[in-house]
């Protein structure tokens, strides 16, 4: 029984490894950096690239616990019409630190990220115009792929990749996509505020991206940042919407 369930867990991680070695990033990208985030956005023949990155601790956490919707709106005018969301009824995750050192020292635990990353559901959610439908992110009918993977030298950059056909986000046959914004969102429940005022969305477009390496302003695009009144902290939420500058 333990055989199995290594070799079923070899088969996970190959499969996931795969899916992830076939979303190359373009060498000619928009990259926007906002507060801790960054996010490249590029475009082939057929397909959109999107890949969002984070080194700050508290950020990693949160899109691991909770996990991202990802909007694409081809009017630019911010609609959610398209998107997709990662996982899909997901139990946040609980991250698991590994015992203290032996020597009595204050060096806080680390935190095992690819072991959260191996229990992430492998269920995700693709939604066009109304019509939402389950998948799986390694195999399925929409030729979208996505996952999460630690990089870096010591493996502390979280990157979330996803690649998505682009007669799956815009109706248009020409696929014409040079207005496309593209909205990133934690999944979690919004604030009571935000509930309230729905006109007022928190989140501000950016335009001026640049291409080839170059980043956009950072600042900006994040909206209803206020503490509360608590001395538990709030965890960390993206809300977020950027233009794609695809031409």
């Amino acid at each position: 029984m333990r055989f199995n369930g290594f070799l079923w867990l070899c088969i996970a991680a190959f499969t996931t490894y795969s899916a992830l070695a076939m979303i190359q990033e373009p060498t000619d990208a928009t990259r926007i950096t906002d507060h801790h985030i960054n996010y490249t956005i590029d475009q082939d023949s057929n397909y959109i690239f999107l890949n969002i990155s984070t080194t700050h601790k508290e950020t990693t956490l949160s899109i691991l616990r909770h996990g991202l919707t990802v909007y694409f709106d081809e009017t630019g005018n911010k609609e959610r019409n398209v998107f997709v969301r990662y996982p899909y009824h997901n139990t946040p995750q609980r991250p698991n630190r590994s015992s203290r050192p032996q020597n009595n020292t204050d060096e806080a635990p680390s935190i095992d990220y690819q072991e959260i990353i191996a229990n992430i559901p492998g269920e995700a959610e693709y939604a066009y115009y109304g019509d939402q439908q389950e998948f799986h992110k390694d195999l399925n009918a929409f030729d979208i792929s996505m996952g999460y993977q630690m990089t870096g030298e010591e493996q502390d950059t979280l990157e979330y990749s996803i690649k998505i056909p682009k007669n799956r986000i815009t109706q248009d046959d020409k696929l014409d996509l040079s207005k496309l914004t593209i909205g990133i969102f934690t999944n979690m429940p919004e604030k009571k505020k935000d509930r309230e005022s729905p006109s007022d969305t928190g989140v501000s477009m950016r335009g001026g991206n640049q291409r080839g390496g170059g980043r956009g302003g950072s600042g900006g695009g994040r909206g209803n940042r206020g503490e509360r009144p608590s001395s538990q902290k709030e965890p960390t939420r993206i809300d977020y919407w950027f233009n794609a500058g695809l031409e």
